[in-house]
């Protein structure tokens, strides 16, 4: 009869991407090959140099990988949190560990071992692309550190380190607060810094009244911060994707945490099909904001605001594909995303281009490929989870796209492109975005946080259909940044709402 511990290490296993819908056999080669493992603060996992006979997934805690000179130097490599893994590559090439690692704090650990490993790609070949698939995100990442470390300034570069941390969802037009979960020491060291180096690359942004730091917490003033990203002077030397001008990767998606009986659970706060589908949503939201903000460009509304906009929107598009390639697991939601990586090259090559009249006629009918590719596959990713839960994060989401498409189709619509389609598309979208409103008020009574933040997204709605109908003006543009502000307000209202309705407990 298999032990306690042997069922609970499965358990783990078949909940790791890397290893999901893997043959029962498979499964149990993993788990006879695997131990889990305890290491308090300050004590050495392995050492540089040690024969490399173990892949490593960290359950809770934090771990560093760091090289050391003879001297007593000391070079961070990375600062690891619960979820990512770490020693796969050196099971593949130099079989001796490189950098040594040690737990930060105390850490529980899943050891795979190597021979167990190579056994399981040698009879699932899915198993050899995912772990391909880690690799080369993280070489990416290295490149990409490795760039900046060159071509950006000590504060330039943790300003981009706070962030990411804020992920994606931050928001725009007020502040974000971030907790720095990582020493200040380690922090430098991380970024090849001396201490006083840091110190004083803080001392630089706060004075610059782009953060306020207070102990552990950073607040982010986002609307600072992005004219200061914006300024030509401040702008980085380099073009890198958002995602990839970041320290590194945030996890492999791995959900799993140690619990208080020492065993393994999900985490209340880390659901990846909640987070595909939220993510994978943002995409449908992305495809119209994209349009929106290309069309507003074209016409010369706030052109320095929605060419913002644009750019960060189609930097996020790029960082959610890689993120959302490692996510989809299954044979459907990988057909799915091969799909929106197809659409996407040509939009982004004409959302790259000098907008014009004639190739808004080709925006019309090329963004609608893109957003029903996302809507493919968000919708993937709801049948993979196949919770209520998941079923109302998709369906805020699809509300979050809506702000942007209303906005897109006045675009079309006053600039006399498929006008008919469009007043119709508005009234869809109208009717959708009340109806759904109802649904998810309705769905949600004893929320009081969701309650409130829907209340506020009516408002906010209602503004937008103001702006959209509003005749009054004796000009085209005062309507326009009319709509332009009412439909990133309503995307603000809505992206909470989202991220509240993904955080209920499962």
């Amino acid at each position: 009869m298999p032990s306690k511990s042997s069922i609970e290490r499965k358990r783990i296993l078949r909940r790791l991407p890397l290893f999901t819908e893997l043959a029962p056999e498979l499964l149990g080669e993993l788990t006879r090959g695997s131990r889990s493992a305890m290491f308090q603060r300050g004590e050495t996992i392995y050492r540089s140099g040690a024969p490399a006979s173990e892949m490593y997934v960290l359950l809770s805690g934090q771990v560093k990988l760091a090289l050391s000179s003879n001297r007593g130097n000391e070079k961070i490599i990375d600062v690891l949190e619960a979820g990512q893994s770490f020693g796969e590559a050196e099971l593949f090439g130099t079989h001796f560990y490189l950098a040594g690692s040690v737990a930060v704090k105390p850490t529980q650990l899943l050891c795979i071992a190597g021979e167990h490993v190579r056994r399981v790609m040698a009879m699932d070949s899915r198993v050899a692309e995912r772990i391909i698939k880690v690799l080369a995100h993280r070489q990416i990442q290295m490149e990409a550190e490795l760039a900046a470390s060159h071509f950006c300034s000590g504060s330039h570069r943790l300003l981009e380190f706070f962030l990411w941390l804020a992920g994606p969802n931050r928001d725009l037009a007020g502040e974000t607060q971030v907790t720095l979960n990582i020493s200040k020491r380690l922090l430098a060291s991380r970024f090849d810094m001396q201490p006083e180096t840091l110190s004083r690359a803080l001392r630089y942004l706060t004075e610059a009244g782009l953060i306020a730091v207070d102990k552990s917490r950073v607040s982010l003033r986002n609307a600072k911060i992005a004219r200061y990203l914006a300024d030509e002077n401040s702008a980085q030397s380099i073009i890198l994707p958002e995602r990839l001008r970041l320290p590194h990767a945030k996890g492999n998606g791995y959900p799993v945490v140690s619990s208080a009986s020492g065993g393994v659970k999900r985490n209340a706060d880390i659901r990846p099909f909640c987070d595909a589908i939220n993510m994978a949503g943002r995409q449908r939201m992305l495809s119209q904001r994209m349009a929106k903000s290309w069309l507003m460009l074209e016409q010369g509304v706030m052109t320095r605001r929605v060419r913002l906009i644009l750019r960060e929107s189609m930097d996020m598009f790029d960082s959610q594909m890689i993120e959302l390639d490692s996510l989809a697991n299954s044979a459907e939601s990988q057909a799915a995303h091969n799909e929106l990586s197809e659409v996407w090259k040509p939009y982004r090559a004409l959302l790259d281009s000098e907008p014009g009249k004639k190739t808004a006629h080709e925006l019309f009918s090329m963004n609608e490929d893109v957003l029903a590719a996302a809507q493919n596959l968000t919708q993937g990713f709801e049948k993979d989870d196949g919770t209520r839960q998941g079923k109302l994060v998709n369906l805020a989401g699809r509300e979050r796209m809506l702000s942007q498409r209303a906005a897109k189709f006045f675009m079309f619509r006053n600039m006399g492109i498929q006008v008919s389609k469009c007043r119709a598309e508005l009234k869809r979208t109208d009717e959708e975005f009340s109806t759904a409103l109802v649904e998810l008020a309705s769905a949600s009574p004893q929320q009081p946080k969701i309650k409130d933040e829907l209340e506020k997204v009516e408002r906010h709605w209602n503004a937008m259909r103001a702006a959209i109908t509003d005749r009054s003006a004796s000009s085209f543009a005062p309507t326009a940044r009319k709509v332009l502000i009412a439909s990133e307000n309503l995307l603000q209202r809505m992206n909470t709402a989202v991220n509240l309705y993904a955080g209920l407990p499962a």
